[in-house]
C-alpha cells in the first residue's frame, strides 16, 4: 500500500498541486526554490528531508511551529516524510539549525571549490542541497554541509595565496559562455594561476552571475560590449535565409558559438556589411573549423572588423587589401570547413575587440530579405556578377 509521499509522487500529475510538498528544490537561504509542482514563497529557504526526519523534529530544530511547517508545504500530520523529499520552510525557520552544519558563501567561491576545502566531494555537497552545478553561488549564501563534514576554513582566495597564488583581491562576474580559458587569456593571466585562487580545477563549472576571484597581476577581464552600437549598410547574403539566436551555444572541444548562423542555399552571395578592407583570407585546409573566410574591417576608423566562414569561394578579383563597398559581393555561401550544412558563419567585433551577438544586428538591418528581386536596406538593389 502506498501513503505519503509516496502516494502524493505517483498521483501529482492528476491532482492539485496545492496539496504536494515540494520537490526539487534548492537548499540555499535567500533563493527561490526551482519546483515542477509547488512553489516556495519567493526567498524562502528549503530543507532536504533525511532518514529518521520527523515533521516535528524539523519544526523543533528551526525554531518554528509544526503547524507551520505543514502550513507552507500543503501537508498534513499523517504524510510521511522521505528521505531526499524537500520541505518548504516558513517565515522565521533557523535553516543552519535545519542543515545541522551550514557554510556562508565568501567571495570567489564556487560549490567545488568548497567540497575541496570542506574534504568531501562536489556531488556530496549538491546532494546535501538537493542542488545541480549550475545553480549560482553569491556571497552571503548560506549552504548546508553534508552529515559529518565541517565548515571549510578561510576562503577560496586565502587558501590559493597560502598554496602560493596571491589574489587581487578584485572579483569578476561571470557572463554567459565564459570559460575559465577565456577568463584567464581576458585577464592576461595563466589558467592554471586563476584556478588556483578559485580552488578550481578546469572541469569546474561556470554560472553566469557567480563571482570569482582574480589573481595578482590580472587585467579586467570583461568582455568588450557595443553591440547597440555597430549597424550594417548592407547584409551579409542573398536571401531568403533564415536564422536564429544561437550565441554562445555549445560547440565541439568546449567552445562556445561566437557567432550567427545564416542558412540559404549553397553558391548565394555573400556581401561586404560596410565600406572597408578585407584585412585577412583563410583558406580551407583540414585543419581549418572556418574553411574559407573573409575578415571585413570597416572603414569607419573604429577597429570594428566582421568575420565570414564557411564560404564555398571567394568573389574573383579580391585580395587581401582589397577596398569593398558595403553590398559589394565577396564571396559565395558554401560548406567548407566543419560546417554540418550549407550556410555563412558571421561574426561581428566592436572596436577591435571581442565579438558580441550578432543576432540583434542582422535582426535591426532586415535580417533574412525575402524580396524579388533581392534588396538591401533602404531599398537598393545590390550588384550582380558578370
Amino acid at each position: 500500500m502506498l501513503v505519503g509521499a509516496e502516494l502524493r509522487r505517483m498521483i501529482a500529475p492528476i491532482i492539485s498541486v496545492a496539496t504536494l510538498v515540494v520537490t526539487s528544490v534548492v537548499v540555499v537561504s535567500g533563493a527561490a526554490p526551482v519546483s515542477a509542482s509547488f512553489s516556495c514563497s519567493s526567498g524562502a529557504p528549503v530543507y532536504t528531508v533525511r532518514a529518521g526526519d520527523g515533521w516535528f523534529g524539523i519544526a523543533d530544530r528551526v525554531g518554528v511551529p509544526r503547524t507551520d511547517l505543514l502550513d507552507v508545504n500543503g501537508a498534513s500530520v499523517d504524510d510521511t516524510l522521505v528521505a531526499g523529499d524537500r520541505l518548504c520552510l516558513p517565515a522565521g525557520a533557523d535553516l543552519a539549525a535545519a542543515c545541522g552544519n551550514s557554510y556562508t558563501v565568501a567571495v570567489g567561491d564556487s560549490w567545488f571549490g568548497i567540497a575541496s576545502r570542506a574534504g568531501t566531494t562536489g556531488a556530496a555537497l549538491l546532494a546535501a542541497n538537493g542542488a545541480s552545478a549550475d545553480l549560482a553561488l553569491h556571497p552571503g549564501d548560506r549552504i548546508c554541509l553534508p552529515d559529518g563534514v565541517a565548515a571549510p576554513s578561510g576562503s577560496s582566495g586565502s587558501d590559493s595565496a597560502a598554496a602560493g597564488t596571491a589574489t587581487s583581491g578584485r572579483t569578476y562576474t561571470v557572463a554567459r559562455g565564459d570559460s575559465w580559458f577565456a577568463i584567464a587569456n581576458r585577464a592576461e593571466v595563466t589558467m592554471t594561476a586563476l584556478l588556483e585562487v578559485n580552488d578550481a580545477e578546469a572541469g569546474t563549472v561556470l554560472v553566469p552571475g557567480e563571482q570569482i576571484a582574480l589573481p595578482s597581476g590580472s587585467k579586467n577581464p570583461a568582455r568588450a560590449t557595443g553591440s547597440a552600437t555597430v549597424s550594417l549598410e548592407a547584409l551579409p547574403t542573398q536571401g531568403p535565409c533564415w536564422y536564429a539566436d544561437t550565441w554562445m551555444a555549445p560547440r565541439s572541444g568546449g567552445r562556445r558559438h561566437e557567432g550567427v548562423d545564416l542558412f540559404t542555399k549553397n553558391g548565394e552571395y555573400v556581401y561586404a556589411v560596410v565600406d572597408g578592407v578585407l584585412t585577412d583570407r583563410a583558406w580551407d585546409q583540414p585543419d581549418r573549423r572556418a574553411g574559407n573566410a573573409w575578415t571585413l574591417t570597416s572603414a569607419d576608423g573604429s577597429g570594428t572588423w566582421f568575420f565570414y566562414a564557411h564560404l564555398a569561394d571567394f568573389a574573383p578579383g579580391l585580395k587581401v587589401g582589397s577596398r569593398v563597398r558595403a553590398g559589394q559581393i565577396i564571396g559565395f555561401v558554401g560548406q567548407t570547413g566543419n560546417a554540418a550544412a550549407v550556410h555563412l558563419h558571421f561574426e561581428v567585433h566592436p572596436n577591435d575587440g571581442d565579438p558580441v551577438n550578432p543576432y540583434p544586428i542582422i535582426r535591426a538591418a532586415g535580417g533574412c530579405n525575402r524580396d524579388t528581386p533581392y534588396t538591401q536596406p533602404g531599398g537598393w538593389v545590390p550588384e550582380v556578377l558578370d
